[in-house]
């Protein structure tokens, strides 16, 4: 099997990772502790992509309860990207994850050094700054996406988070 085919057939655990992640992060107020990363808190926004296959649609808008979301997922559609906000250790990450392979686009770091001291951090000080940064949000996305997996592969699964999950989905 090659890899685009490979890709394909296991599209739908990127999908259902991101609807956990935004089921769990709404029913925890963007709470979340990921093993070896600690505490951080994600909020799902602006942006949403769902689709059902062959129709997709765009759910925007600042701080949206993502109502029309939620009514696409009820009908059978998946996310296919969603807009995030991390905060880890004090600082604010924003980017864009994509269910199918998991990539991480549009990603706005924070800024860890003010314009007055950017002649003394220098170029490589704030590469080597930059560097650490993704490697960070790296490192939360694989934890999360590991927890996810974890809880999928039990069987807590139907008995307790897609139970939790369909009467969120309702409510």
């Amino acid at each position: 099997m090659d890899l685009v085919d490979l890709i394909k057939e296991k599209r739908f655990l990127g999908q259902e990772f991101l609807t956990w992640l935004w089921f769990y992060c709404e029913r925890n107020s963007g709470l979340i502790d990921v093993k070896g990363i600690g505490g951080t808190e994600i909020w799902f926004e602006e942006q949403m992509v769902l689709d059902s296959g062959n129709e997709s649609i765009t759910c925007k808008g600042g701080s949206l309860s993502f109502a029309e979301a939620r009514t696409a997922v009820r009908e059978g559609k998946k996310i296919s990207k969603a807009r995030l906000r991390a905060a880890l250790d004090g600082q604010e990450y924003r980017l864009t994850l994509n269910a199918e392979t998991l990539e991480i686009t549009g990603l706005r770091l924070p800024r860890t050094w003010e314009l007055s001291e950017e002649e003394d951090t220098g170029l490589a000080g704030r590469f080597l700054d930059r560097v650490a940064m993704i490697n960070e949000i790296t490192d939360l996305i694989n934890g999360l996406f590991a927890q996810y997996l974890g809880l999928r592969l039990t069987e807590l699964w139907p008995e307790r988070e897609l139970k939790d999950f369909r009467r969120w989905l309702k409510d």
